[in-house]
């Protein structure tokens, strides 16, 4: 009796999923979209695998719109006497993706893994003009520390990178359904998590005493200190390259094209 009854329950189940059989679609529908979402702006290509799976593959890049900048106080490598230098920010996020959607349902509700991937500077900082005279650019630059010369480059410009994994996992849920082989049209909401690795800053510098090639060297939040070993940044540089994800909430449209 219990073997009919267990039985009885696999075989209903097995009803309530979708079907796996010849009517299941593999990759034989194509869909475009557009979406936007903390990543930015984007594009991507969705096709079913089977009934209960779509795979989803696309670029995205989040342009930049926004610039913030802010004066500080910074010590010229050549000279004791502080200046104030104008640093702008810009946003470098542009990946390719790669995602894979199971809809337990068939339709519907979603879980989804995939990458992105892409450079791996996201944020770059540099002063918006030379703060050095011309003789000295390519050779002076900002002390950073105790050692540590961020240089300028040809045309007195230091650059700082905020760094992050190229390849970056990723997972997340969501409603919609981007294919459908009965609509024109489909969409989908998303949620979810990018794994960055951390957001570490690195200059573009060398060794103050020792000299060498220029080359990226990374900073952390007690290289900026100021006369009184106060930190400048007020730990932000270490918060920063611990803080290992990225949240995502996006939202796509996409055209069934065939």
């Amino acid at each position: 009796m219990k073997k009919i009854l267990a039985l009885t329950i696999l075989v209903a189940a097995f009803s309530l999923l979708p079907s796996q059989s010849a009517s299941a679609q593999y990759f034989d529908h194509l869909a475009l979209g557009v979406n936007v979402g903390v990543d930015g702006f984007g594009i991507q290509l969705a096709a079913p695998i089977g009934g209960q799976f779509q795979m989803r593959a696309g670029y995205s890049i989040l342009p930049p719109l926004w610039k913030p900048h802010k004066v500080f106080n910074v010590k010229p490598s050549n000279n004791d006497d502080p200046v104030d230098v104008d640093i702008e920010a810009i946003v470098l996020f542009h990946n390719a993706n790669l995602m894979f959607d199971w809809h337990p349902a068939g339709k519907g509700f979603f879980f989804t893994v995939g990458a992105y991937a892409g450079p791996s500077t996201a944020f770059k900082a540099h002063n918006k003009q030379p703060f050095l005279d011309e003789e000295d650019w390519g050779t002076v630059g900002i002390k950073i520390g105790e050692s540590t010369m961020a240089t300028t480059d040809a045309k007195g410009i230091v650059t700082a990178k905020m760094k992050v994994w190229p390849v970056r996992p990723y997972v997340g849920f969501g409603y919609g359904t981007p294919v459908k082989a009965d609509k024109r049209v489909g969409w989908n909401i998303e949620l979810g998590t990018c794994f960055t690795g951390g957001y570490k800053l690195y200059v573009s510098g060398r060794d103050m005493y020792e000299g060498g090639e220029i080359s990226d060297v990374r900073v952390t939040s007690a290289d900026l200190v100021n006369d009184d070993g106060e930190m400048q940044d007020k730990g932000i540089v270490d918060k920063m390259a611990k803080f290992p994800i990225l949240p995502m909430l996006k939202f796509g449209v996409f055209f069934r094209l065939f």
